[in-house]
Order: C-alpha cells, then sequence, then structure tokens
C-alpha cells in the first residue's frame, strides 16, 4: 500500500527570477485544487504562500513556502521559492530536495538574472523541469517568440505542451496540442471548458503539434526511425516517450499561463501528475555511509520501507515556536518517538513531533515517508544540511555548495547596552540562512554581517526588529588602515626624571628601517659592552610594541619595520625596566616622525565573472575605483573572467555596483591581497578627520 501511495506524490519547486509569478501560480494550485476556498492575491496580502509580516508589507516572497495539494489521487508537495538574487541560496536548497522544477517566466520582462543563475545552479545536477511562459495576459506579448529567446539563451530543449488561443488582454484560452483540445476559460474559477480549436488557431496548432512530436521522437532512436519511414505514430507511444524524455531532462515541457487570470494552470496540474517523476521514479540518492571512509559512498533506491535517508534543507527562528527544522524523506519512513542519527551532531535524537506544513499552518503527524516534507521542533542539534537517518545505519549526504555573500555592513545597536541581543538575533538567523554570515572584526573592534547584497540585508534589519525587537543601523565598516616609514633613520631619547628619592633613568639609541610588506615587526639587540644591561633591553621591545599599537599619523597600528637597539646608557640606582620601555616608546615614536611615515590601506584581489559585452563598462568602473587589472580571461558562452586588485575602501559596496552594470549577471569573489601605501590626497583628509575626532574626546 505505502508503494502505491509514494508512487501517486510529487515533489516539485517553483523557481525564476522576481515578479514572474511564482507565488500567484502557487494560489492558483492551492484553489484549484479545492485545498483553499479563495484564490489569495497578492495585492490583496492574503496568499498562503507569503504569510509573514513583512513579505505582506514588501509584497514579494523572500523565504521559501511550503505546500501542497491533492489533485486527481496525486499528492503534490511543492516549495515556492523567492525570486530575489539576493535569496539565491533559497533556491539553491530547494533544487536540492526537489524531485522536479518548474522555471516560470514573466513573457513580458522575459529572463531575468536571476533566472538565469538557477538555471546555472539546475544544469549542474540535472532534473525534471516545466517552462511556464505566464502572465499571457499582458499587452504586446509573443508567446512563439519567448520561447525561442529562452531556449537560445538558456540552452533548454524547451517544446511547448499548451499554446495561448488568444494572447493580449483577450487571453482566455489555451489549445493542448498532445490532445489537440482547446481549453477556454470565463472566470477565475480555474476550470477549463473543452472546445474544438478554434479555425483561425488550427494552422499554428498543427504546426506546433508536428514539432511537438519531432522533438518527442528524436529522443528515441525506434520512434524516430518510424517517423523518419512516415509511419503514423499511435498517441500512447508518444506520452510513453514523452515522460522518459522529461524525466531523463532531454526535453522541457512548456506551458501557456496566466497565473493572475488563473487561464491553463489546470491543465499543468495534469500535466505535474502524468509527466514528473514520483519519489520512487528519481535516480537512487548517494549518501556516505557515516563512521566509514570519506569515500565510502553508497546508492538508495527510495523505498517507503527502506533504511531512513533524510536531509534538512530549511531552518525557521521562531521566538515562540522555538527553532523548526524542515527536511525531505528520501527513503524509509521517520515516525513520532522513535530515534534518529543527525549528521551534523553525530548523535541521535528522540523525535517527539512532526509537523506538515502549508505555509505557516502546522499540521501534527505521526509518521512520514519518502517524498514527503515535514517539520520537526525543538531539537537544538540539527542544523540545515544535516542528514537524518537510523542509528543503525547512519548515512550523510554531500552538504549544499552556497555562494558566498559579498556584501559587508558593520551593524550597530540604537540603543546603547544592545550588542549582546544583537549577537543572539544574528546568531539565529544565520541558522535559517546559509548565505549569511557575521563576524568580529578586531582589527577595527566591529561586528560585521555580510550579506548577498543590499535587499538581502535590509531584510535581516527588518527581521531583527520584527522577531526579536532589536534596533540596528548598519553602514560601510571601517577600514583597516595601517603605518609603515618608507626611509631608515637613527635617533635616540633619553627619559631622566628626578622628583625627591629614586628618580627614573632610560637611554636608548635605536635604528628604525622599513620592511617589506607583509614581514611585520622584527627587534634586534645590538648592544655593545653592557652599555644596557641585559635584564632592561626586553622593556625596551615592550615600549616599542606599544608604540607601535598606535601610529603618530592618525592612530592606526605600524607594521613592516625593524627596531635596532644598538646603544644606550643607564644609571645604576634609577634605572628600571619602566623607565627603558618609556625610553623605547618614545624613541620610537621620535624616529618614526622623521622616517617618512606613511598610511597603507588593505587591496583586495577580486576575481569577476560577466558576460562579455559588459566588459569595457567593468574595466572603466575597476579604474575609476583606484583598481588595477591583472589578467582577462575569455571563457564559454561568451563570459570573461576578469581579475583585478582594488582598495578595500572601493570594494566594499562592489556586489551593488556589479549588479548594476552587469544588470545582475556579474559573479565576483574578493580575498585580501596585500597592503599599499594610501594616496597622500586620501591621506591627509583621513589625518585631519583622525585629529579632530581625538580633539574631541
Amino acid at each position: 500500500m505505502a508503494g502505491a501511495e509514494n508512487s501517486n506524490k510529487k515533489v516539485i519547486g517553483l523557481i525564476s527570477g522576481n515578479g514572474s509569478g511564482k507565488t500567484s501560480l502557487a494560489e492558483c494550485f492551492l484553489f484549484n485544487s479545492g485545498t483553499v476556498n479563495r484564490l489569495g492575491k497578492i495585492e490583496s496580502k492574503n496568499t498562503v504562500s507569503d504569510y509573514s509580516p513583512i513579505e505582506t508589507k514588501r509584497g514579494f516572497s523572500i523565504s521559501s513556502s511550503i505546500l501542497h495539494y491533492k489533485w486527481k489521487n496525486y499528492d503534490i508537495n511543492f516549495i515556492d521559492s523567492p525570486g530575489y538574487m539576493d535569496f539565491i541560496g533559497q533556491s539553491i536548497s530547494t533544487l536540492k530536495v526537489v524531485d522536479g522544477v518548474v522555471l516560470v517566466i514573466d513573457a513580458k520582462s522575459g529572463l531575468q538574472a536571476a533566472t538565469e543563475r538557477i538555471v546555472e545552479y539546475l544544469l549542474q545536477n540535472p532534473k525534471p523541469a516545466f517552462c511556464i511562459i505566464n502572465k499571457l495576459d499582458q499587452e504586446n506579448i509573443d508567446f512563439s517568440a519567448s520561447v525561442e529567446t529562452i531556449k537560445a539563451n538558456l540552452g533548454l530543449n524547451l517544446v511547448p505542451i499548451t499554446i495561448p488561443a488568444n494572447e493580449g488582454e483577450k487571453f482566455s484560452g489555451v489549445i493542448d496540442l498532445l490532445l489537440n483540445q482547446q481549453y477556454n476559460y470565463s472566470s477565475a474559477s480555474g476550470q477549463g471548458q473543452k472546445s474544438d480549436v478554434e479555425a483561425a488557431k488550427k494552422s499554428d496548432a498543427e504546426n506546433f503539434h508536428n514539432g511537438l512530436v519531432e522533438s518527442i521522437v528524436e529522443t528515441n532512436d525506434e520512434l524516430l526511425n518510424k517517423y523518419l519511414e512516415g509511419e503514423k505514430i499511435d498517441t500512447s507511444s508518444i506520452n510513453d516517450i514523452l515522460k522518459s524524455a522529461v524525466l531523463n531532462c532531454k526535453v522541457v515541457p512548456t506551458f501557456a499561463a496566466s497565473s493572475g487570470k488563473n487561464v491553463g494552470i489546470d491543465i499543468i496540474m495534469d500535466y505535474i501528475n502524468s509527466l514528473m517523476p514520483s519519489p520512487l521514479e528519481i535516480n537512487n540518492v548517494k549518501a556516505k555511509e557515516a563512521g566509514k571512509e570519506a569515500d565510502t559512498e553508497i546508492e538508495l533506491k527510495a523505498s517507503a520501507n527502506g533504511p531512513v535517508l533524510a536531509y534538512v534543507f530549511k531552518t525557521m527562528a521562531d521566538p515562540f515556536i522555538g527553532k523548526l527544522s524542515i527536511f525531505r524523506i528520501f527513503s524509509g519512513t521517520v515516525k513520532t518517538n522513535s530515534n534518529y542519527w543527525l549528521s551534523g551532531a553525530k548523535t541521535s535524537h528522540k523525535v517527539t513531533s512532526l509537523f506538515r506544513l502549508q505555509g505557516k499552518d502546522q499540521q501534527d503527524v505521526s509518521e512520514a515517508t519518502c517524498g514527503d516534507i515535514v517539520a520537526v521542533s525543538k531539537i537544538m542539534d540539527i542544523s540545515n544540511d544535516d542528514t537524518i537517518s537510523s542509528p543503525e545505519k547512519p548515512f550523510a549526504m554531500d552538504k549544499t555548495a552556497y555562494p558566498n555573500p559579498t556584501l559587508p555592513k558593520a551593524i550597530l545597536p540604537v540603543s546603547k547596552g544592545d550588542e549582546e541581543k544583537i549577537s543572539g538575533g544574528l546568531s539565529r538567523l544565520v541558522e535559517e540562512d546559509p548565505t549569511l554570515k557575521m563576524e568580529l572584526n578586531t582589527e577595527i573592534h566591529q561586528s560585521i554581517v555580510w550579506g548577498m547584497g543590499d535587499l538581502h540585508l535590509a531584510i535581516i534589519k527588518e527581521n531583527l526588529k520584527e522577531k526579536f525587537d532589536i534596533d540596528v543601523t548598519m553602514r560601510a565598516p571601517d577600514v583597516a588602515y595601517k603605518e609603515t616609514i618608507r626611509k631608515a633613520v637613527k635617533t635616540e631619547y633619553k627619559y631622566k626624571k628626578q622628583s625627591g628619592g629614586r628618580g627614573q633613568y632610560g637611554h636608548v639609541l635605536i635604528e628604525l628601517r622599513p620592511l617589506k610588506s607583509g614581514e611585520g615587526f622584527k627587534f634586534e639587540d645590538s648592544v655593545f659592552g653592557g652599555a644596557i644591561p641585559k635584564n632592561y633591553i626586553p622593556g625596551v621591545e615592550k615600549g616599542v610594541r606599544e608604540a607601535m599599537i598606535s601610529g603618530i599619523l592618525a592612530g592606526y597600528p605600524v607594521v613592516d619595520i625593524a627596531v635596532n637597539l644598538y646603544d644606550g646608557s643607564f644609571h645604576a640606582v634609577d634605572s628600571s625596566d619602566m623607565a627603558f620601555k618609556i625610553a623605547g616608546s618614545m624613541a620610537f615614536k621620535k624616529g618614526m616622525a622623521e622616517a617618512t611615515p606613511v598610511i597603507l590601506e588593505p587591496v583586495m584581489e577580486l576575481e569577476v565573472t560577466i558576460p562579455e559585452k559588459y566588459m569595457g563598462d567593468i574595466i572603466g568602473d575597476i579604474n575609476a575605483k583606484r583598481g588595477k587589472i591583472i589578467t582577462m580571461i575569455p571563457e564559454e558562452n561568451k563570459m570573461q573572467v576578469i581579475k583585478a586588485t582594488v582598495p578595500q575602501s572601493e570594494s566594499f559596496n562592489y556586489s551593488v555596483d556589479l549588479k548594476s552594470i552587469s544588470q545582475g549577471r556579474g559573479q565576483f569573489s574578493q580575498k585580501f591581497s596585500h597592503y599599499d601605501e594610501l594616496p597622500g590626497l586620501l591621506a591627509q583628509p583621513l589625518i585631519e578627520k583622525k585629529k579632530e575626532e581625538k580633539e574631541k574626546e
């Protein structure tokens, strides 16, 4: 019985760029199936999918939603993922756990950078996919042109299954090319009324039908030979080969629709049932046997009665219900009041409750099996990317590779004393979002939060307020400037103090010389003949090191300098460690002032991948940021990889600038390269600013 139930399940993900109509499509699925009794609308702020206060206020998805419906004896679990590039990590986690993908394209705005990026990830690990050309009720729409543009740009073999019976504001029907049947929609009920194909569309429908049959038979040699020999291909053979072609990712069935008017959606739901794979039809799932050699990999065939294998792909931090961990079951059956092994913690935990999710609503279930997406609460040891399995047969699936966040912001409390609250709240949000990072930068003494873009960090700021009642401000981080010298000098300092009783006396002669970038600090002792007793020399070094904490120009740490203590004198009664420490510190500051001091700035190495057509603009922008081009390497698909160095002060906002220049199609990574001298025109205002701050203090 369980096998039959699992064969009638589907696990799909709705993914694409923002504004394509994914959430509206999700609402149509739920409404058409009778799961809900009203069709939710984004503008009415009443959708099942976008339920958080921030989503309803902003009018777009910021977090993936777990939903399900039943349609003609099939149980469909699906995930509605956000479309903005800043939240692409959620689309990547969706791709990890679904068996089929539904790409939703706005017919008017066409391909978006986020959709292109998602398809890149999809092609790395291909899965059966549908493409929906949505919003065909807009003016000046050309369905055929949209299909051809997507095929050319994404390299996907799009094969129309339905085409519009009419386009633009009159769009109210679709033609099913496989069945040679037209479906007309007179209201938002979502139920198409069958009719013969209109005479005006018969020629188009026939041409599309022939193209459909050709695309299908091309995936099967035996069928192709029959077709070329002029034999008539029966409908059942075409349907069987079409499903095989979809499962093997050879064709992408494409549909005409308007999720806003609920036109053509019921036909798509039928084809999800017939063409998308069940959990029992997917490729064997790869996992490693925990506790054995790292390369001991096995493949599990999905089965309700097989060993338990589930993957945690989403965590929700809620101040009221606590931690909610959501996972997809690939094999076996998970039951309440049973123990399961967690790959991250490497321990077993008892699952006391399971929830089936419908947006924000939770339904208790006693068990879940392969193809189900369920959640468990209040297990603190469970994390994103954990594998859940039985203690008797523990497994670990490969973790999801997420892009690194590229936009840093210093995060500061609005109210004093909120630092610990900020740290606690951010830690909870980092648990939810693998593309969010936080660090305490000890060089500049700031807490830094790294996100995927301005929108991502703006939502983090709102979440801190919404979930944890913490007000924060975010700004560009301070730059970790340093100071050094450019020439060698010799100097001396005599510290002599007499105030009745025992005095203070320390006399040092030191030489300062610059070191190469990155060499740090060297202290040498070449005192000859006991001019300074050995026991006072560590005091001199300590004084120098303390002076280096704050340079003489703007108070930044001093680096890449060598100090040689070569002479001095002492007093048998008045000399002490403290006297020589002060003498060493003052001698260093005096010498540094004479050694052509300069300010150093950190320089980052960028690696930028962009479409070729943006090369000129990117190079111009890097030059404007005082950057230097290192290499330019052409890659496949008219892409270019540029390596360059850019001062850190100019690179903080680079993710925003690159997104603007390349219309979201550029990618980059950065890492620290070296320190370089800050130009005098920039150094002088910095020095004056630091002096003003010191005077105010």
